[in-house]
Formats: structure tokens, C-alpha cells, sequence
């Protein structure tokens, strides 16, 4: 629970919650950030595993994913649900999913700005500040084992 907002975070496949989930990454990805639609889904989504999160209405307001590489990607948190520490707690979930999965290292790439919230979680640097979509990024890392 966060604030007076209840959240529920489940671990769910893609072929249950696909629809829930890309929901959170339009608003997310595509209408907030002005991403291209293509970051909305890809090849690699049905064998990732998923966290989305619902609020107390049960509507999904965040979501992220783990691919079986270690791979972490897609956190997005809906805009009125910021602040309540829902990013953090989606990407404490899939570290918590790698450890079980016994995946050793996780990588992701964040956009500059909010690299602190990845150091937050003992990721680290991994090499040099690149543009994607017209926004910087930096890859990170973090070993588990």
C-alpha cells in the first residue's frame, strides 16, 4: 500500500494481461512521452515475465517486464500514480522474479533522467549515454549473484 491508494502487483502473462498492459504503455509511451506506437509491444513481450499493477478500482495503472536474459524494460507508471513509490515496488518485483528465476545479472536502458532511480537499486553504469527516440539513454547493469 502507498499513501491512502492501494495497489495489488501481480505477476501475469502476457497472453492474460496484453491488453491491460499495453494500455498503461499508450498512455504511458505514446501519448505522454510522444513515442513512436512501436515501443507499445514487440516480439519479445510473450516471453517476458510481466508485473502489472492495478489500483484500488482494479484499474492497471503500471506495468514492467523481465525477459528471461535478465533484460528489464517497459516500467511505466500512469501520471496521476506517480510519486506513490509504484516505479520503485515494479522494479523491486522484477529483481525479486529474476533472483527465483536464478537470472544473475539484469540490463536496462534508462533515459538520463532518471538513471537515480535505477542507482536507487544498486544498478550501475555500463557504458557511454547514446539518443534513442531523441531521448538520452545509458545502459545499466546489476548482478545478483
Amino acid at each position: 500500500m502507498s499513501g491512502k491508494i492501494k495497489y495489488h502487483y501481480d505477476k501475469v502473462s502476457w497472453l492474460n494481461a496484453a491488453d491491460e498492459i499495453m494500455e498503461v504503455r499508450r498512455k504511458v509511451f505514446v501519448i505522454e512521452q510522444r513515442f513512436s506506437k512501436e515501443i507499445v509491444c514487440d516480439h519479445v513481450d510473450h516471453k517476458c515475465f510481466h508485473i502489472l499493477v492495478r489500483d484500488q478500482d482494479n484499474q492497471p495503472i503500471g506495468c514492467g517486464r523481465l525477459s528471461p536474459t535478465g533484460r528489464v524494460s517497459k516500467i511505466a507508471v500512469t501520471i496521476n500514480h506517480r510519486g506513490y513509490g509504484v516505479g520503485s515496488e515494479i522494479l523491486s518485483e522484477l529483481i525479486h522474479l529474476a533472483k527465483q528465476s536464478h537470472i544473475n545479472n539484469l540490463t536496462l536502458n534508462a533515459e538520463t533522467d532518471l538513471t537515480h532511480f535505477y542507482f536507487q537499486k544498486k544498478f550501475s553504469v555500463d557504458g557511454p549515454v547514446y539518443m534513442k527516440q531523441g531521448v538520452p539513454h545509458q545502459r545499466l547493469v546489476k548482478r545478483l549473484a
